[in-house]
């Protein structure tokens, strides 16, 4: 067989396995999972060989190169150790099951598959922590003072990993086998079918007109992307692909333009109704349903993208950044046309209104794909059109079982460390120390989570580095008295957050790389526009209320002067409201933003009265100086 028909047969086969890994997911969210253990291990062994298909040794895109007797054993050593649970499960759930030589073997090329599986998609960190807790969990008697403990058998290690739910089949790749998956799947087919072009369109509608158009096209746009992919990376590469380049031709500088489109896309994964993995996770671990979730981002995502906005327009005004032109703006007629925006609202409707009426998270995404599907197909008017529409769909779906990929190898490569955390006892050892630093301060075991969360999320994705940030901090945070869903929040932010933050800014990488600008200005430029995000998680653990958890009054204060806050935070940072801020105004209005969100009542009410006070003497200072 020659060169180029590896190759073909390597892109064949990737292309199969994503259809069978989507219709695996399609057909168990309509008609009900198989048995945890089963579900589970299909959809890593599925996950992994299209892994292994898609990346290559040295972490590149393997697509363009043969598909080598390496690549062949490999898949076939993953279809080995995952058909082996399928023809063992019988013998597994019975009261005699005795593992055996073959159980052990098997056991010890799944672990080592999906560390390396882990590496090839993102890199050494899930595999150093994976190692790491292997290393803690056999060598324990060996180790010093606190860290010490019993050890366990290699034996038992290999069991609890491979053949139990407690290891590389754990809840978390549960939740990813069942309803992220489908979530994923609806996402990328969404995009593929029409979406994406419609809410591009639609942000240039609603923000292209204004000061600093270009800008705010990139916000509402990555906001409306970010609904439905959950990633900062994807938004970044979709929606800048046409977003750099206007706000470069408006004259933007490419810095701020890239550190716009980054700090826009990170926002994505905050905003409802999808979210991203970590949400998913997150609804699993609080015991919760996923639509308490997403009803308690709504503020905090609102507060996210006002503040994002405000700093955009008021930097915009400093730097005199024009509108769109208006020849480029779209018709709202044409964008909202049945053929073309029908299936993509009328799918979103049907997934809302299903989680609103209690259905499940991953049979409401099933509904909304469906849907998505038969609307598209019905809106093909020729037989032309139905085939380049029938084409989409199938890009569609496999960009499903790529996205898959990531998310199902590196959280079953995160669920090994998991497993030894909890199996060992460390989890209760480190939220006991961390409680013991936050009797004397809330505040520092706080900063202490939000530092894990970050670095954390330098490495990881951010449903891999909330996991593991989540099975640490947020045990400790909650008995501190932190609501149990504020500080599940508190970390989720931050682990999306260290995407923007130095030195392993991937999101600002990406943006800048995009709009030809070093990543140095372009992360200057991000933090400042984010600033905000950052003081969000801290008001809703010292005020639960901006997470709808408190009476409606308290809802409506809190989250009235939470808004007024981020406003006058993008104001003062970027040294202009009415006209330039001084330095005196500029203290006062952040310090009046600071008070806004601080515990208590007292101190928010000091906040009100100086914001008042700093917004009066900046209007008379400007009338002043109008009248002169």
């Amino acid at each position: 067989m020659s060169s180029n028909e590896t190759v073909a047969a390597r892109e064949r086969l990737i292309v199969l396995l994503s259809a069978v890994l989507v219709g695996f997911h399609l057909y168990t969210s309509a008609f009900g999972s198989f048995p945890d253990l089963i579900q589970r291990s299909v959809h890593v062994g599925l996950a992994l060989m299209l892994a292994f298909c898609l990346y290559g040794v040295r972490r590149d895109d393997a697509r363009q190169s043969a598909l080598g007797w390496v690549d062949v054993l490999i898949l076939l050593a993953v279809l080995a150790f995952t058909a082996h649970i399928l023809v063992s499960y019988d013998r597994m759930m019975g009261f005699t099951f005795r593992m055996t030589t073959l159980d052990y073997a098997l056991g010890v090329v799944a672990i080592v598959l999906v560390l390396e599986g882990c590496r090839r998609v993102i890199g050494w960190t899930i595999p150093v922590l994976g190692m790491l807790g292997l290393v803690y969990a056999l060598m324990g008697p060996y180790l010093p003072g606190p860290l010490a403990h019993r050890g366990l058998d290699p034996k038992l290690v290999i069991e609890v990993l491979y053949m139990s739910t407690r290891g590389l089949y754990g809840m978390v790749t549960g939740i990813s086998a069942t309803v992220i998956a489908i979530f994923v799947i609806y996402g990328a087919v969404l995009l593929r079918t029409g979406g994406g072009q419609t809410f591009m369109d639609l942000a240039i509608i609603l923000g292209g007109r204004s000061v600093g158009g270009g800008a705010k096209v990139a916000t509402i746009a990555s906001a409306f992307f970010g609904s439905v992919s959950g990633s900062a990376a994807a938004n970044v590469a979709t929606t800048g692909a046409f977003t750099i380049p206007l706000m470069k031709r408006l004259g933007y500088r490419p810095a701020f333009a890239g550190a716009v489109e980054a700090v826009a896309s990170t926002g994505g994964q905050v905003m409802p109704p999808i979210m991203g993995a970590g949400a998913f996770i997150m609804a699993e671990l609080l015991g919760i349903s996923y639509l308490t979730i997403m009803t308690a981002a709504l503020i905090p995502a609102g507060l996210y993208f006002i503040g994002c906005l405000a700093g955009i327009h008021f930097e915009s005004k400093r730097l005199g950044y024009r509108p769109v032109e208006p020849d480029q703006l779209p018709k709202l007629r044409q964008v909202l046309t049945i053929r073309r925006a029908g299936p993509v609202f009328l799918s979103l409707a049907v997934l809302i209104g299903m989680l609103v009426q209690g259905y499940s998270p991953g049979f409401a995404a099933f509904a909304a794909t469906a849907v998505l599907v038969v609307f598209y197909l019905l809106g093909s008017g020729d037989r032309a059109s139905l085939a380049l529409r029938l084409r989409d769909l199938k890009t569609g779906f496999v960009d499903a079982g790529i996205g898959l990929v990531a998310i199902a190898v590196l959280i079953a490569g995160a669920q090994i460390l998991l497993s030894m955390i909890s199996t060992t006892g460390l989890g209760v050892s480190l939220t006991a120390g961390i409680i013991g630093m936050g009797e004397s301060s809330l505040l520092i075991s706080l900063l202490l989570a939000m530092l894990i969360a970050m670095l954390l999320g330098t490495g990881l994705p951010t449903a891999a580095a909330y996991l593991l940030a989540a099975a640490v901090v947020a045990p400790a945070l909650i008995k501190l008295g932190v609501e149990p869903l504020g500080a599940h929040m508190f970390i989720f932010y931050f682990s999306i957050l260290a995407g923007l933050t130095p030195p392993l800014c991937a999101t600002v990488f990406i943006s800048a790389s995009m709009a030809k600008a070093n990543w140095v200005p372009t992360s200057f430029y991000a933090i400042r526009l984010s600033v905000v995000a950052f003081l969000i998680p801290f008001a809703f653990v010292f005020h639960p209320e901006i997470l709808l958890v408190g009476s409606t009054l308290q809802i409506v204060i809190f989250g009235v002067t939470a808004m007024f806050g981020v406003v006058v935070i993008g104001a003062a940072l970027a040294g202009h409201l009415v006209g330039p801020l001084s330095h005196i105004e500029k203290a006062g209005f952040l310090t009046s933003a600071i008070l806004l969100i601080a515990p208590g009542w007292v101190l928010p009410l000091i906040g009100v009265a100086l914001l008042s006070v700093s917004v009066a003497w900046h209007s008379r200072t400007k009338i002043k100086s109008l009248i002169k």
